[in-house]
Protein backbone atom coordinates (compact mmCIF):
# COMPACT_ATOMS: atom_id res chain seq x y z
CA UNK A 1 0.00 0.00 0.00
CA UNK A 2 2.03 3.19 -1.38
CA UNK A 3 2.29 6.28 0.99
CA UNK A 4 -0.59 8.23 -0.82
CA UNK A 5 -2.95 5.67 -0.04
CA UNK A 6 -2.34 5.74 3.85
CA UNK A 7 -2.66 9.70 3.59
CA UNK A 8 -5.94 9.16 1.19
CA UNK A 9 -7.44 7.01 4.03
CA UNK A 10 -6.98 9.29 6.90
CA UNK A 11 -8.01 12.34 5.28
CA UNK A 12 -11.04 10.24 4.74
CA UNK A 13 -11.41 9.72 7.95
CA UNK A 14 -10.20 12.72 8.97
CA UNK A 15 -11.62 15.32 6.15
CA UNK A 16 -11.33 18.44 8.35
CA UNK A 17 -7.68 18.71 10.13
CA UNK A 18 -6.09 21.67 10.88
CA UNK A 19 -2.54 22.74 9.14
CA UNK A 20 -0.81 21.68 12.03
CA UNK A 21 -2.57 18.24 12.52
CA UNK A 22 -2.12 17.22 8.48
CA UNK A 23 1.52 18.49 8.64
CA UNK A 24 2.19 15.93 11.74
CA UNK A 25 0.35 13.09 10.00
CA UNK A 26 1.67 13.69 6.06
CA UNK A 27 5.60 14.00 8.20
CA UNK A 28 5.02 10.44 9.84
CA UNK A 29 3.54 8.69 7.06
CA UNK A 30 6.71 10.07 5.00
CA UNK A 31 8.83 9.01 7.69
CA UNK A 32 7.23 5.67 7.76
CA UNK A 33 8.20 6.70 11.67
CA UNK A 34 8.95 8.65 14.31
CA UNK A 35 9.61 12.46 13.32
CA UNK A 36 11.17 12.82 16.43
CA UNK A 37 10.43 14.17 20.44
CA UNK A 38 7.29 15.31 20.86
CA UNK A 39 8.94 18.36 22.38
CA UNK A 40 10.81 18.85 18.86
CA UNK A 41 7.90 18.70 17.20
CA UNK A 42 6.14 21.10 19.25
CA UNK A 43 8.61 23.55 18.92
CA UNK A 44 9.26 23.32 14.77
CA UNK A 45 5.37 23.99 14.39
CA UNK A 46 5.82 26.83 16.37
CA UNK A 47 4.05 25.50 19.82
CA UNK A 48 5.01 26.45 22.93
CA UNK A 49 5.26 22.48 24.49
CA UNK A 50 5.17 18.92 23.84
CA UNK A 51 1.66 19.71 25.81
CA UNK A 52 0.15 21.85 23.65
CA UNK A 53 0.98 19.13 20.70
CA UNK A 54 -0.91 16.64 22.87
CA UNK A 55 -3.64 18.51 23.50
CA UNK A 56 -3.82 20.01 19.98
CA UNK A 57 -3.74 16.43 18.48
CA UNK A 58 -6.38 15.45 20.84
CA UNK A 59 -8.56 18.08 20.06
CA UNK A 60 -8.39 17.03 16.51
CA UNK A 61 -9.64 13.77 17.19
CA UNK A 62 -6.22 12.00 16.72
CA UNK A 63 -4.14 9.94 18.70
CA UNK A 64 -1.17 10.92 20.79
CA UNK A 65 2.44 11.76 18.45
CA UNK A 66 4.27 8.57 19.43
CA UNK A 67 1.19 6.23 19.29
CA UNK A 68 0.88 7.63 15.70
CA UNK A 69 4.53 6.95 15.28
CA UNK A 70 4.03 3.60 16.14
CA UNK A 71 1.12 2.32 13.91
CA UNK A 72 2.86 4.18 11.15
CA UNK A 73 5.74 2.36 11.80
CA UNK A 74 4.36 -1.25 11.82
CA UNK A 75 2.54 -0.33 8.76
CA UNK A 76 5.74 0.08 6.79
CA UNK A 77 7.08 -3.14 7.97
CA UNK A 78 4.34 -4.85 7.42
CA UNK A 79 4.29 -3.29 3.41
CA UNK A 80 7.94 -4.10 3.07
CA UNK A 81 7.33 -8.01 4.28
CA UNK A 82 4.72 -7.78 1.60
CA UNK A 83 6.72 -6.16 -0.74
CA UNK A 84 9.95 -7.90 -0.63
CA UNK A 85 9.39 -11.23 1.32
CA UNK A 86 11.89 -10.19 4.10
CA UNK A 87 11.57 -11.59 8.15
CA UNK A 88 10.77 -8.72 10.72
CA UNK A 89 14.54 -9.82 11.99
CA UNK A 90 16.09 -8.98 8.86
CA UNK A 91 13.97 -5.57 8.69
CA UNK A 92 14.45 -5.00 12.57
CA UNK A 93 18.70 -5.17 11.81
CA UNK A 94 18.68 -2.85 9.09
CA UNK A 95 17.34 -0.55 10.85
CA UNK A 96 19.50 -0.75 13.99
CA UNK A 97 16.99 -1.92 16.45
CA UNK A 98 16.72 -4.70 17.98
CA UNK A 99 14.50 -7.70 17.14
CA UNK A 100 12.67 -8.48 20.06
CA UNK A 101 11.78 -4.71 20.22
CA UNK A 102 10.40 -4.54 17.21
CA UNK A 103 8.24 -8.39 17.75
CA UNK A 104 7.13 -6.20 21.26
CA UNK A 105 5.86 -3.49 19.21
CA UNK A 106 3.64 -5.47 17.15
CA UNK A 107 2.11 -7.24 19.44
CA UNK A 108 1.49 -3.67 21.66
CA UNK A 109 -0.09 -1.88 18.69
CA UNK A 110 -2.26 -4.67 17.36
CA UNK A 111 -2.74 -7.17 20.01
CA UNK A 112 -1.54 -10.35 17.96
CA UNK A 113 1.83 -11.70 17.04
CA UNK A 114 3.85 -11.06 13.81
CA UNK A 115 3.12 -13.80 11.92
CA UNK A 116 -0.53 -13.15 12.40
CA UNK A 117 -0.17 -9.37 11.66
CA UNK A 118 1.41 -10.60 8.44
CA UNK A 119 -0.78 -12.95 7.65
CA UNK A 120 -3.84 -10.44 7.60
CA UNK A 121 -2.10 -7.64 5.58
CA UNK A 122 -1.67 -4.17 4.87
CA UNK A 123 -4.98 -3.76 4.68
CA UNK A 124 -6.35 -5.21 7.20
CA UNK A 125 -3.79 -3.33 9.47
CA UNK A 126 -4.25 -0.10 8.05
CA UNK A 127 -8.56 -0.61 9.24
CA UNK A 128 -7.12 -0.98 12.45
CA UNK A 129 -5.80 2.09 12.23
CA UNK A 130 -8.35 3.90 10.88
CA UNK A 131 -10.66 2.33 13.83
CA UNK A 132 -8.30 3.76 16.57
CA UNK A 133 -8.51 7.20 14.44
CA UNK A 134 -12.08 7.43 14.80
CA UNK A 135 -12.37 5.73 18.05
CA UNK A 136 -10.03 9.21 19.21
CA UNK A 137 -11.96 11.51 17.23
CA UNK A 138 -15.26 9.99 18.87
CA UNK A 139 -13.76 11.28 21.76
CA UNK A 140 -12.93 14.03 20.86
CA UNK A 141 -16.47 15.07 19.64
CA UNK A 142 -17.89 13.76 23.12
CA UNK A 143 -15.93 16.39 25.11
CA UNK A 144 -16.11 19.19 22.21
CA UNK A 145 -13.46 21.39 21.09
CA UNK A 146 -13.45 22.14 17.19
CA UNK A 147 -13.02 26.01 18.13
CA UNK A 148 -9.89 25.75 21.07
CA UNK A 149 -8.15 28.21 21.89
CA UNK A 150 -4.94 26.29 21.16
CA UNK A 151 -6.41 26.00 17.70
CA UNK A 152 -6.67 29.50 16.67
CA UNK A 153 -4.08 30.71 18.55
CA UNK A 154 -0.64 28.50 16.75
CA UNK A 155 -2.69 27.59 13.74
CA UNK A 156 -1.78 30.94 12.56
CA UNK A 157 2.06 31.05 13.69
CA UNK A 158 2.62 27.91 12.58
CA UNK A 159 1.15 28.84 9.03
CA UNK A 160 3.41 31.72 8.86
CA UNK A 161 6.45 29.18 9.83
CA UNK A 162 5.39 26.86 6.85
CA UNK A 163 5.06 29.92 4.88
CA UNK A 164 8.48 31.55 5.74
CA UNK A 165 10.59 28.44 6.58
CA UNK A 166 11.36 30.35 9.46
CA UNK A 167 10.30 29.40 13.43
CA UNK A 168 8.22 32.23 14.89
CA UNK A 169 9.12 32.02 18.37
CA UNK A 170 11.72 34.11 17.97
CA UNK A 171 10.59 37.22 15.96
CA UNK A 172 13.12 38.78 13.82
CA UNK A 173 15.05 41.02 15.42
CA UNK A 174 15.58 44.97 13.18
CA UNK A 175 18.36 46.12 11.94
CA UNK A 176 18.96 49.32 13.05
CA UNK A 177 22.42 49.60 12.11
CA UNK A 178 22.94 51.71 8.81
CA UNK A 179 24.37 50.01 5.41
Amino acid sequence: MPLARFLSAIRAVRPTLTLISSAVVEAIVLAEGPIGTAESVARALGLRNRFQLARLLEEEGLPPLHRLAEWMTVLSWVVCAERTQVSLCWMAFRSRRHPSACYRLVKKITGLRWEEVQAKGSTWLMQEFLKEIRAHARRAQQYGSASSPILRQSSGRALRALRYGVSTRFPAIPNDSPN
